[in-house]
Protein backbone atom coordinates (compact mmCIF):
# COMPACT_ATOMS: atom_id res chain seq x y z
CA UNK A 1 0.00 0.00 0.00
CA UNK A 2 2.66 2.48 1.03
CA UNK A 3 3.53 2.76 -2.37
CA UNK A 4 0.49 4.14 -3.53
CA UNK A 5 -0.48 6.08 -0.95
CA UNK A 6 0.54 10.03 -2.15
CA UNK A 7 0.00 8.69 -5.26
CA UNK A 8 -3.65 7.93 -5.00
CA UNK A 9 -4.66 10.33 -2.13
CA UNK A 10 -3.46 12.96 -4.17
CA UNK A 11 -5.01 11.74 -7.61
CA UNK A 12 -8.66 11.98 -5.42
CA UNK A 13 -8.26 15.22 -4.40
CA UNK A 14 -7.28 16.77 -7.43
CA UNK A 15 -10.12 14.83 -9.32
CA UNK A 16 -12.37 15.60 -6.97
CA UNK A 17 -14.85 12.17 -6.73
CA UNK A 18 -13.87 8.59 -6.32
CA UNK A 19 -15.42 8.12 -9.84
CA UNK A 20 -12.83 10.61 -11.48
CA UNK A 21 -10.12 9.54 -9.36
CA UNK A 22 -10.87 5.50 -10.60
CA UNK A 23 -10.63 6.40 -14.01
CA UNK A 24 -7.55 8.61 -13.90
CA UNK A 25 -5.62 5.98 -12.35
CA UNK A 26 -6.98 3.08 -14.04
CA UNK A 27 -8.94 0.96 -11.00
CA UNK A 28 -12.20 0.08 -10.54
CA UNK A 29 -14.25 2.71 -8.18
CA UNK A 30 -14.22 0.24 -5.21
CA UNK A 31 -10.80 -0.24 -5.34
CA UNK A 32 -9.93 3.45 -4.31
CA UNK A 33 -13.21 3.36 -2.05
CA UNK A 34 -11.48 0.33 -0.19
CA UNK A 35 -7.85 1.65 -0.22
CA UNK A 36 -9.14 5.19 1.54
CA UNK A 37 -11.24 3.40 3.77
CA UNK A 38 -8.39 0.85 4.74
CA UNK A 39 -5.69 3.85 4.96
CA UNK A 40 -8.05 5.71 7.18
CA UNK A 41 -8.66 2.63 9.09
CA UNK A 42 -4.99 2.19 9.87
CA UNK A 43 -4.07 5.86 10.58
CA UNK A 44 -7.62 6.11 13.39
CA UNK A 45 -9.01 9.20 12.11
CA UNK A 46 -11.09 10.87 8.53
CA UNK A 47 -8.50 12.01 5.60
CA UNK A 48 -11.02 12.80 3.45
CA UNK A 49 -14.14 14.85 3.99
CA UNK A 50 -16.64 12.89 1.68
CA UNK A 51 -19.26 15.32 2.32
CA UNK A 52 -17.26 18.17 0.33
CA UNK A 53 -17.97 18.87 -3.27
CA UNK A 54 -15.82 18.28 -4.39
CA UNK A 55 -13.88 15.79 -2.10
CA UNK A 56 -11.27 17.65 0.31
CA UNK A 57 -8.76 16.84 2.77
CA UNK A 58 -9.30 17.25 6.39
CA UNK A 59 -7.36 18.55 8.45
CA UNK A 60 -5.83 15.54 9.17
CA UNK A 61 -5.91 14.41 5.93
CA UNK A 62 -3.81 17.58 4.97
CA UNK A 63 -1.16 17.07 7.70
CA UNK A 64 -0.92 13.36 6.48
CA UNK A 65 -0.35 14.37 3.08
CA UNK A 66 2.07 16.79 3.83
CA UNK A 67 4.41 14.02 5.79
CA UNK A 68 3.36 11.27 2.91
CA UNK A 69 5.14 14.43 0.28
CA UNK A 70 8.17 14.30 1.95
CA UNK A 71 8.83 10.81 2.49
CA UNK A 72 8.27 10.36 -1.28
CA UNK A 73 10.87 13.09 -1.58
CA UNK A 74 13.21 11.05 0.68
CA UNK A 75 12.58 8.14 -1.42
CA UNK A 76 13.27 9.68 -4.61
CA UNK A 77 16.79 11.57 -3.08
CA UNK A 78 17.71 7.78 -1.68
CA UNK A 79 17.49 6.64 -5.26
CA UNK A 80 19.55 9.93 -6.52
CA UNK A 81 22.47 8.96 -4.21
CA UNK A 82 22.58 5.09 -4.79
CA UNK A 83 22.97 5.80 -8.69
CA UNK A 84 25.37 8.13 -8.46
CA UNK A 85 27.49 5.59 -6.31
CA UNK A 86 28.42 4.33 -9.96
CA UNK A 87 31.12 5.72 -11.46
CA UNK A 88 30.35 7.71 -14.49
CA UNK A 89 27.66 10.45 -15.40
CA UNK A 90 24.96 8.95 -16.27
CA UNK A 91 21.20 8.87 -15.08
CA UNK A 92 18.17 10.68 -16.22
CA UNK A 93 17.44 14.73 -15.64
CA UNK A 94 14.22 16.22 -15.88
CA UNK A 95 14.84 20.33 -16.44
CA UNK A 96 11.69 22.87 -16.20
CA UNK A 97 11.78 25.02 -18.59
CA UNK A 98 9.65 28.37 -20.28
CA UNK A 99 8.70 27.09 -24.05
CA UNK A 100 10.56 30.77 -24.60
CA UNK A 101 13.73 29.42 -22.59
CA UNK A 102 13.18 25.80 -24.25
CA UNK A 103 13.78 28.00 -27.68
CA UNK A 104 16.63 30.00 -27.01
CA UNK A 105 18.36 28.87 -24.73
CA UNK A 106 18.10 25.39 -24.02
CA UNK A 107 18.52 24.30 -27.85
CA UNK A 108 21.83 25.82 -27.54
CA UNK A 109 22.92 23.79 -24.17
CA UNK A 110 21.19 20.77 -24.91
CA UNK A 111 23.18 19.11 -28.22
CA UNK A 112 26.38 19.64 -26.02
CA UNK A 113 25.33 18.16 -23.25
CA UNK A 114 24.11 15.54 -25.30
CA UNK A 115 27.67 15.14 -26.95
CA UNK A 116 29.49 15.72 -23.69
CA UNK A 117 27.77 13.13 -21.48
CA UNK A 118 25.72 10.29 -24.13
CA UNK A 119 24.99 8.14 -20.85
CA UNK A 120 22.25 11.07 -19.38
CA UNK A 121 18.70 11.53 -20.75
CA UNK A 122 16.66 14.98 -20.73
CA UNK A 123 13.37 15.11 -20.32
CA UNK A 124 11.92 19.01 -20.02
CA UNK A 125 8.64 19.91 -18.30
CA UNK A 126 7.13 23.25 -19.88
CA UNK A 127 5.05 25.87 -17.39
CA UNK A 128 5.05 28.86 -15.83
CA UNK A 129 7.69 30.93 -13.71
CA UNK A 130 5.51 29.82 -10.63
CA UNK A 131 4.76 26.49 -12.09
CA UNK A 132 8.12 26.05 -12.59
CA UNK A 133 9.08 26.63 -9.03
CA UNK A 134 6.77 24.52 -8.01
CA UNK A 135 7.78 21.55 -9.94
CA UNK A 136 11.15 22.17 -8.90
CA UNK A 137 9.78 22.16 -4.96
CA UNK A 138 7.59 19.45 -5.19
CA UNK A 139 10.16 16.58 -7.18
CA UNK A 140 8.76 16.80 -10.26
CA UNK A 141 11.76 18.19 -11.58
CA UNK A 142 15.43 17.78 -10.61
CA UNK A 143 15.57 21.37 -11.62
CA UNK A 144 14.26 24.61 -13.23
CA UNK A 145 15.55 27.19 -15.04
CA UNK A 146 13.52 30.43 -13.27
CA UNK A 147 14.14 33.98 -12.85
CA UNK A 148 15.33 35.06 -9.25
CA UNK A 149 14.58 36.44 -6.82
CA UNK A 150 12.11 33.20 -6.13
CA UNK A 151 8.67 33.06 -5.00
CA UNK A 152 9.46 30.00 -2.96
CA UNK A 153 12.25 29.70 0.29
CA UNK A 154 12.26 26.62 -0.03
CA UNK A 155 14.86 26.81 -3.04
CA UNK A 156 18.35 27.65 -3.91
CA UNK A 157 19.04 28.18 -7.58
CA UNK A 158 22.79 28.79 -9.01
CA UNK A 159 23.09 31.99 -11.38
CA UNK A 160 23.45 31.51 -15.18
CA UNK A 161 23.09 35.09 -16.90
CA UNK A 162 21.02 38.17 -16.51
CA UNK A 163 18.98 39.58 -19.00
CA UNK A 164 18.16 43.28 -19.90
CA UNK A 165 14.49 43.99 -20.21
CA UNK A 166 12.77 46.37 -23.21
CA UNK A 167 9.57 47.12 -24.52
CA UNK A 168 9.18 46.14 -28.49
CA UNK A 169 6.56 47.79 -30.23
CA UNK A 170 5.57 48.12 -34.24
CA UNK A 171 7.88 51.18 -35.45
CA UNK A 172 4.62 52.82 -37.08
CA UNK A 173 3.14 53.00 -33.52
CA UNK A 174 2.03 56.30 -32.38
CA UNK A 175 3.96 56.38 -29.27
CA UNK A 176 7.04 54.79 -31.00
CA UNK A 177 7.17 58.22 -33.27
CA UNK A 178 7.21 60.20 -30.37
CA UNK A 179 10.82 58.96 -29.49
CA UNK A 180 13.82 59.69 -32.30
CA UNK A 181 16.47 57.01 -32.97
CA UNK A 182 19.58 57.44 -31.05
CA UNK A 183 21.77 58.96 -33.93
CA UNK A 184 24.88 56.26 -32.55
CA UNK A 185 22.90 53.37 -32.63
CA UNK A 186 21.64 51.45 -29.79
CA UNK A 187 17.90 51.73 -27.88
CA UNK A 188 15.78 54.91 -27.71
CA UNK A 189 14.50 55.06 -24.52
CA UNK A 190 11.27 54.88 -23.59
CA UNK A 191 9.29 56.53 -20.60
CA UNK A 192 6.58 53.76 -19.67
CA UNK A 193 4.15 56.75 -18.88
CA UNK A 194 4.19 57.59 -22.40
CA UNK A 195 1.98 54.27 -23.01
CA UNK A 196 -0.73 55.65 -20.31
CA UNK A 197 -3.96 54.33 -22.91
CA UNK A 198 -1.79 53.01 -25.46
CA UNK A 199 -2.48 49.53 -26.57
CA UNK A 200 -0.28 47.03 -24.37
CA UNK A 201 0.08 43.04 -25.05
CA UNK A 202 0.49 41.63 -21.06
CA UNK A 203 1.59 38.32 -20.33
CA UNK A 204 -0.57 36.31 -17.88
CA UNK A 205 -0.21 36.17 -14.69
CA UNK A 206 2.59 33.49 -12.77
CA UNK A 207 5.35 35.09 -15.02
CA UNK A 208 7.50 37.90 -14.15
CA UNK A 209 6.99 39.86 -17.34
CA UNK A 210 3.32 40.17 -15.81
CA UNK A 211 4.95 41.53 -12.26
CA UNK A 212 6.97 44.13 -14.31
CA UNK A 213 4.08 45.56 -16.06
CA UNK A 214 2.04 45.34 -13.03
CA UNK A 215 5.28 47.42 -10.88
CA UNK A 216 5.46 49.92 -13.78
CA UNK A 217 1.82 50.67 -13.93
CA UNK A 218 1.72 51.37 -9.87
CA UNK A 219 4.68 53.08 -9.94
CA UNK A 220 4.39 55.50 -12.68
CA UNK A 221 0.62 55.77 -12.39
CA UNK A 222 0.67 54.88 -15.77
CA UNK A 223 -3.00 52.68 -17.81
CA UNK A 224 -1.85 50.84 -21.13
CA UNK A 225 -4.92 50.13 -22.70
CA UNK A 226 -4.90 46.41 -22.60
CA UNK A 227 -5.82 44.66 -25.94
CA UNK A 228 -4.55 40.81 -25.21
CA UNK A 229 -2.98 38.57 -22.65
CA UNK A 230 -0.50 35.86 -23.87
CA UNK A 231 0.90 32.72 -22.10
CA UNK A 232 4.12 33.41 -24.88
CA UNK A 233 6.64 36.40 -24.96
CA UNK A 234 7.63 34.57 -28.24
CA UNK A 235 3.87 35.20 -29.39
CA UNK A 236 3.87 38.49 -27.87
CA UNK A 237 6.30 39.97 -29.61
CA UNK A 238 5.09 38.88 -33.01
CA UNK A 239 1.93 40.54 -32.18
CA UNK A 240 3.44 43.75 -31.47
CA UNK A 241 5.21 43.20 -34.10
CA UNK A 242 1.71 43.14 -36.18
CA UNK A 243 1.17 46.71 -34.51
CA UNK A 244 -1.78 45.27 -31.92
CA UNK A 245 0.29 47.16 -29.31
CA UNK A 246 3.57 47.14 -26.82
CA UNK A 247 4.82 44.67 -24.98
CA UNK A 248 7.97 43.54 -22.51
CA UNK A 249 10.79 41.06 -24.23
CA UNK A 250 14.04 40.28 -22.90
CA UNK A 251 17.26 41.69 -24.88
CA UNK A 252 17.43 37.91 -25.21
CA UNK A 253 14.56 37.26 -27.15
CA UNK A 254 15.14 40.82 -29.25
CA UNK A 255 18.39 39.39 -30.63
CA UNK A 256 17.50 35.95 -31.35
CA UNK A 257 13.71 35.98 -32.51
CA UNK A 258 12.80 37.62 -35.91
CA UNK A 259 9.31 38.15 -36.49
CA UNK A 260 8.09 38.45 -40.01
CA UNK A 261 7.64 42.49 -39.80
CA UNK A 262 9.61 44.84 -38.07
CA UNK A 263 10.03 45.35 -34.70
CA UNK A 264 11.22 48.67 -32.56
CA UNK A 265 12.90 48.07 -29.43
CA UNK A 266 13.00 50.75 -26.27
CA UNK A 267 15.12 50.86 -22.92
CA UNK A 268 12.21 51.34 -20.30
CA UNK A 269 12.41 54.72 -18.08
CA UNK A 270 12.63 54.16 -14.45
CA UNK A 271 14.93 51.67 -15.49
CA UNK A 272 14.69 48.17 -13.91
CA UNK A 273 16.82 45.86 -12.79
CA UNK A 274 17.87 43.18 -15.28
CA UNK A 275 16.63 39.82 -14.54
CA UNK A 276 18.74 36.70 -13.04
CA UNK A 277 17.97 33.71 -15.27
CA UNK A 278 19.00 30.85 -12.54
CA UNK A 279 18.34 27.04 -12.00
CA UNK A 280 16.57 26.77 -8.80
CA UNK A 281 16.64 23.20 -7.38
CA UNK A 282 14.73 22.39 -3.69
CA UNK A 283 16.72 23.38 -0.27
CA UNK A 284 18.73 20.07 1.43
CA UNK A 285 18.03 17.97 -1.43
CA UNK A 286 19.71 16.07 -3.52
CA UNK A 287 21.54 17.13 -7.66
CA UNK A 288 22.80 14.43 -8.65
CA UNK A 289 25.99 14.24 -10.52
CA UNK A 290 23.61 14.61 -13.88
CA UNK A 291 22.19 17.48 -13.26
CA UNK A 292 25.29 19.27 -11.61
CA UNK A 293 26.73 18.33 -15.43
CA UNK A 294 23.79 20.37 -16.80
CA UNK A 295 24.04 23.30 -14.87
CA UNK A 296 28.15 23.30 -15.63
CA UNK A 297 26.93 23.10 -19.29
CA UNK A 298 24.50 25.67 -19.08
CA UNK A 299 27.11 28.16 -17.52
CA UNK A 300 29.25 27.60 -19.45
CA UNK A 301 26.98 28.46 -22.60
CA UNK A 302 25.58 31.31 -20.87
CA UNK A 303 29.02 32.44 -20.41
CA UNK A 304 30.03 32.54 -24.30
CA UNK A 305 26.76 33.28 -25.81
CA UNK A 306 24.46 34.77 -23.14
CA UNK A 307 26.77 37.09 -21.25
CA UNK A 308 25.77 40.53 -22.71
CA UNK A 309 21.84 39.56 -21.62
Amino acid sequence: MSGNVYRYLDTLITAGSFSKAARVLQISQPSISQFVHRLETEVGTELVDRTAKPLRLTYAGECFMRTEREIEQLRSMRSRLIADIDEGVRGHVTIGSSHYRSTFFLAEVLPIFRREYPGVTVSLAEGTTKELEDFAFDGVTDLSLVIAPLYRDELEYAELFRERYLLAMSPEARVAKTVPQPASGGYASMPFNRLNGEPFITIKQGQKFRNLYEDLCRATRTTPRVMLESESPVAALHLASAGLGATFVTQTLAKRCRPAQPVRYFTIEPARPDRMVVAAYRKNGYLTKAARSLIEVMRRVAETEFADG
